[in-house]
């Protein structure tokens, strides 16, 4: 019995190695545009394919245009909330890179930190699983809300081990000892970008290779150069990336860089440290790239939407994504969320409303995920007791969604329009009269839990 335990642990350990190198095998016929203007950092810089729809397509917002009357201005959006076919948005981008370190040094996992309703951790969870890798989520809380109870769920669906700690200190510390113990782990640290100054600038190289994906674009007619890039500003690798890359490439765009996270982390040294760092880091394998630096008059950090902390919901968020949905998300397939890209658009809407900026060329990067990911929760069967023992408050009497308030039988679910609705106001989904409204037990309940800050 030993031995036959054995023999098949030896067969399936030489399946998930073929697997990986089918996988890296077709990886290579897909190498990073940033590679083709340097050639001397192939083979140098570490990366991995995982984007399946790239380079991602610019939409132009015609509607938002016409909502703020611009004059000569026009208004588009990057579309990398489809670039990967499960998962979406910026993640998978750092994690080109960064899971191609991974996989160079042969580390056997990943661990990671972020809010326990973390995109990056999400993302994290579903590529260690395409690849045959394990995954490590160190956790700390944020305000709670379905897309958190969803999220915790499809963490535990495709693998990943969970972790909570009372606060981003302790959960640091914990993860550190994690990595000190588990050498065979990679640590990402949160978002893929470095944190006072540690930490690998290998996501914010995606993101250089992203913009250089944009100015490939731009070159082909398919956009105008913007005058202005709007972005969220959480861990600051996306924006820090993009910037490097455009100040390399020599263009003149204002970056529009929109506070999503605590101050101690999305600031103006931080950011420009990121893009510096990484650009310095590809000047080391390859001298002839630019010697330049991002500086303060590259961009401008714009506060003052976040709310009173991480994760909240603020009402010109959840404004910006309802408007934002009704002109041009169901249209054209992409969807907003309140933490990040619903802040972001808000700071847009405002920057629109000034007469100066009705004739800009202004984009919009998406970095949020717009793909359906109601399948898999649905494989879920939302049993959240299968979660470790200390997640199980999230879920306790916390109700989010009209067929739990209600108890709705499995069999009548499906045929409802606001069962598993990515918007979880179930009455803007079933367009309810106000009458409707007042008459139902579900809008009563869910009204006084889905609270937005005025921010």
């Amino acid at each position: 019995m030993i031995q036959k335990s054995i023999f098949f642990s030896e067969i399936l350990g030489f399946i998930k190695v073929f697997l990986l190198l089918h996988v890296l095998f077709y990886m290579e016929r897909k190498e990073p545009i940033l590679f083709k203007v340097y050639p001397n950092l192939k083979n140098k810089v570490p990366w991995i394919s995982l984007l399946t729809n790239i380079p991602t397509p610019i939409d132009r917002l015609t509607a938002l245009e016409e909502k703020f009357e611009l004059k000569g201005g026009e208004i588009y959006i990057k579309r990398d909330d489809k670039d990967h076919n499960i998962y979406g948005g910026n993640k998978l981008r750092k994690f080109e890179f960064i899971f191609g370190d991974a996989v160079k040094k042969k580390k056997k996992g990943m661990a990671s930190i972020g809010g326990i309703g973390t995109n990056h951790g999400l993302a994290c969870a579903i590529v260690t699983k395409d690849l045959g890798l394990k995954c490590h989520l160190f956790l700390f809380p944020q305000p709670l809300t379905w897309h958190v109870q969803c999220s915790l769920l499809l963490y535990d669906h495709f693998g990943a081990k969970l972790h909570l700690s009372k606060g981003f200190l302790g959960l640091t510390l914990k993860s550190l000892l994690f990595q000190i113990t588990h050498p065979k782990y990679y640590l990402m640290l949160p978002g893929g970008t470095p944190l006072f100054g540690l930490g690998t600038s290998l996501g914010t190289v995606g993101f250089i290779n992203a913009f250089f994906e944009l100015n490939d674009q731009i070159k082909k007619n398919e956009v105008p150069k913007p005058d202005v890039i709007f972005v969220a500003g959480g861990s600051t690798g996306t924006a820090a990336g993009l910037m490097a890359g455009c100040k390399l490439l020599g263009l003149e765009i204002k970056f529009m860089i929109v506070a999503v996270g605590a101050d101690f982390i999305a600031n103006v040294s931080t950011i420009i440290k990121n893009a510096n760092k990484a650009i310095k880091y590809l000047r080391e394998f390859d001298s002839t790239i630019p010697d330049v630096n991002v500086t303060e008059d590259d961009f401008e950090l714009i506060e003052g939407f976040l709310g009173s902390e991480y994760g909240i919901k603020t009402i010109r968020s959840q404004d910006a994504v309802d408007t934002t949905n009704q002109l041009e998300g169901k249209k054209r397939d992409f969807k907003l969320e309140t933490t990040y890209t619903g802040k972001v658009m808000a700071a847009l809407f405002n920057y629109l409303e000034k007469e100066d900026n009705k004739s800009k060329k202004v984009m919009f990067w998406n970095t949020y995920n717009s793909n359906d990911l109601a399948s898999y929760l649905k494989e879920t069967h939302f049993n959240w007791k299968k979660l470790p023992k200390k997640f199980h408050k999230f879920y306790e009497n916390t109700h989010f969604q009209c067929w739990e308030v209600k108890n709705c039988p499995e069999k009548d679910r499906d045929k409802c329009h606001a069962y598993l609705n990515h918007e979880y106001r179930c009455w803007l989904v079933n367009k309810c009269s106000r009458e409707k409204r007042n008459d139902c037990k579900a809008f009563k309940d869910l009204s006084n839990i889905i609270k937005l800050e005025d921010a």
